[in-house]
């Protein structure tokens, strides 16, 4: 699925989003993730600094959640995905040379690159939780 101009718009305004992870049992896990990249409109870079058990139930169930909004104006979305974890390789070093133009000479741990599956609005309202 292709993200739509006004969920990039407030994707790329965000210093921060929360990032939904769940383990094979099902067991929830969110953080919050600052170094994130659009790497097209599909697909979505998370770099990994910290991660222990978000990457941990990455490798156990590839489905997440990524949630951002905005207060003034009210605006809310969620995208659902799935995720490969990268330690090496094209992504990784895209991820890499991202982090490297914000911060010269940091290098990500890994980098979560996530496939847009679905997008919804969760901001109140007649509309909240439609699919878009």
């Amino acid at each position: 699925m292709k993200i739509l101009n006004e969920v990039k718009r407030l994707f790329n305004k965000q210093d921060l989003v929360a990032f939904g992870t769940a383990d094979k049992k099902g067991n929830p896990n969110i953080v919050p993730i600052h170094w994130k990249i659009l790497l097209d409109d599909e697909t979505i870079l998370l770099l990994d600094n910290f991660m222990k058990k978000t990457k941990e139930n990455i490798q156990e169930n590839k489905k997440v959640c990524i949630s951002f909004w905005n207060t003034e104006p009210e605006e809310a979305y969620k995208i659902k995905g799935t995720a490969k974890y990268h330690k090496e390789g094209i992504t990784y070093e895209k991820g890499k040379e991202f982090i490297q133009s914000k911060r010269p000479g940091q290098n990500p741990k890994g980098v979560v690159e996530i496939k847009i599956e679905e997008i919804y609005t969760i901001k109140s309202g007649p509309d909240a939780g439609k699919r878009l």
